[in-house]
């Protein structure tokens, strides 16, 4: 074993002389109606390990849920050297070595449902908002969303979302969270902890993570501010009731920068709300590494009017008699990240957010079904060999008859499905060739409509991307709602959803409302004289100040997205004019 790991806190397992007396009552005083064959008590209960692997330390957290009752019963903190400056975090050897150690101090009796973390820093959370869809069609939108948002391959990536809850009862549109971490990233994470004791189930970000455990054990009234304090960066979490919004800052000094970045990002988050007097911040919460710096403390105090408290003291969850409940105490704050992700591991996280990617989800899935299934085999193959002793020959016949017709009864479902299968492929295309042949080819649409699309955006204006998407119509709640159906086949007509991004010169956002959002609206094809487009709008939240590297000076980016009419709307329009 390397010498380069060392463990800076032991496990407890000194019993303590006094429990608290609400702890003392609940052990002592459990109804008869608690007790039940252990059988059935095994089922309900859940062992998770919580793994935080950060720059400096591997901190676990290994938490049991029996019935209602969720309990620490084993913890760890062991420090390593943090990564050279040109090497990557997760590709340090010292985490393996300080997860054998680990290992070495603990058993395991079965292999250990397992929920790591990954750095606030290597994981990316995006907040958009999307029209009101139904659950049907909440999908296929959200996939197109991500494109948007995520800036990378999605093949490269492990993404999942959230769906948020509203700021304000009626909200138009749904907000929903995006998360992704690059699969280099993630194989990284899942090299170092592969080992046989371990049975890894699920990967969350570091701030996730303490959003579960803040929404699990902390009493959050009102909207609360938690900043994670790490060695080399720290995240802020806002919680507003059910809605949340998470930033990474890439600081590790205390100074006027890093207060300034905490208002700017407060500021931010009220800017999202369509009136900003609904958000009053109440409360500053301190959880992480750093949390203990009275440097941090002082700065915030001073900078802040918020009522400021440190993560010390959990309320839902309680502390094993074979853990050092002083110890425990002492380092809760920096042990939030591993209890937010066994808290996840249990079933009572928050979100259901999961990087790990599909096919490391399904084989342990597998892997949990296989005894089952050994079981099972064991039990069907003693009732065969019961029944071929009394009647070989009889039943012989019968499997061969019943097998007979089995093969037969499934070649014909067999032929059913794909039967079903090619009708359903015909229907979708010919429902998208009805749409395309009804946008009349004889104009050639894809031409004219780019050529008078980017001949109406000003000089000072640049166009970035033009993209474009077939949709159901209801996937938006806009027009009629309903899509029309054909009368004959009822087949959904789709419709064609296009966008751009660009990015302007001109400092207002009223300016490109005026010449590049209106122009579009107005926008007609040869022959016609109703406009070719729908539904014209921009983007919620695309609108932001960047830095354009062609242009070397400040521009504003932004994003437009329309619906195209079909033949039909055209018509309809031009009868009634």
């Amino acid at each position: 074993m390397k010498k380069s790991a060392k463990t800076r806190f032991l496990p407890g397992n000194m019993k303590m002389m006094h429990l608290l007396k609400s702890r003392k009552h609940a052990d002592t005083c459990k109804p008869a109606l608690q007790k039940r064959p252990s059988l059935f008590k095994q089922h309900n209960i859940k062992t998770v390990l919580g793994l935080d692997i950060g720059n400096n330390a591997l901190k676990a957290v290994k938490i049991i849920k029996k019935n209602n009752e969720v309990t620490v019963v084993d913890f760890d903190i062991i420090e390593y050297p943090a990564a050279l400056p040109n090497t990557k975090l997760l590709e340090s050897h010292h985490i393996r070595d300080a997860i054998k150690i680990f290992l070495s101090k603990h058993t395991f009796s079965k292999k250990t449902d397992v929920v790591v973390s990954v750095p606030g820093q290597l994981a990316l959370s995006r907040f958009s908002t999307i029209p009101l869809v139904s659950k049907k069609q909440l999908k296929s939108l959200v996939s197109f969303e991500a494109q948007q948002q995520i800036p990378f391959d999605l093949k490269d990536v492990v993404w999942d979302y959230h769906r948020l809850s509203g700021r304000t009862p009626n909200e138009e549109g749904i907000e929903i969270g995006f998360f992704a971490s690059k699969r280099e990233t993630l194989d990284s994470i899942i090299n170092n902890i592969s080992f046989p004791e371990f049975n890894l189930t699920g990967i969350l970000s570091s701030p996730l993570a303490i959003y579960n455990l803040v929404l699990f054990d902390q009493h959050v009234e009102g909207p609360t501010i938690i900043v994670n304090r790490e060695e080399e960066n720290t995240d802020l979490i806002i919680i507003d009731h059910a809605h949340f919004w998470l930033r990474t800052i890439p600081l590790h000094e205390v100074n006027a920068d890093f207060v300034k970045e905490i208002q700017r990002s407060m500021e931010y988050y009220k800017s999202l709300s369509k009136s900003t007097d609904t958000v009053h911040f109440e409360k500053l919460l301190f959880v992480g590494n750093k949390s203990n710096d009275p440097l941090l403390q002082k700065t915030i105090q001073d900078n802040f009017t918020y009522k400021v408290e440190l993560l010390n003291t959990l309320n839902n969850i309680r502390i094993s008699r074979t853990v050092d409940q002083a110890l425990f105490s002492g380092n809760c704050a920096s042990l939030s990240v591993a209890l937010g992700l066994a808290i996840q591991g249990i079933g009572l996280g928050k979100t259901a957010i999961n990087l790990l990617p599909k096919e490391r989800i399904l084989a342990a899935q597998i892997a949990k079904m296989k005894p089952y299934a050994v079981v099972a085999l064991g039990c069907f193959a003693l009732l065969i060999a019961i029944q071929y002793i009394g009647l070989c020959t009889h039943i012989s016949k019968l499997n061969n008859a019943r097998n007979y017709h089995q093969a037969m009864l499934q070649n014909v479902k067999n032929l059913e499905n794909t039967y079903k299968n090619a009708d359903k492929i015909f229907n979708e295309k010919k429902s998208e060739l009805e749409f395309i042949s009804s946008i009349d080819p004889a104009r050639f649409f894809w031409i004219e409509s780019t050529e008078k699309l980017l001949a109406s955006i000003p000089d000072n204006v640049s166009i970035n991307s033009l993209q474009s998407s077939w949709i159901d119509p209801d996937a938006l709640n806009i027009g009629e709602g309903k899509a029309k159906k054909n009368q004959k086949d009822s087949i959904v007509k789709k419709c064609l959803l296009m966008g751009i991004r660009g990015e302007s010169r001109e400092p207002g956002i009223r300016y490109i409302e005026e010449h590049v959002l209106q122009p579009i609206k107005n926008l007609t094809l040869s022959g016609q004289k109703i406009a070719a487009f729908k539904n014209v709008e921009l983007v919620p939240n695309s609108c932001r100040q960047v830095y354009s590297e062609a242009e070397a000076t400040e521009c504003i980016s932004f994003e437009i997205r329309w619906l195209v009419k079909s033949q039909e709307e055209i018509i309809a329009e031009s009868e009634k004019m």
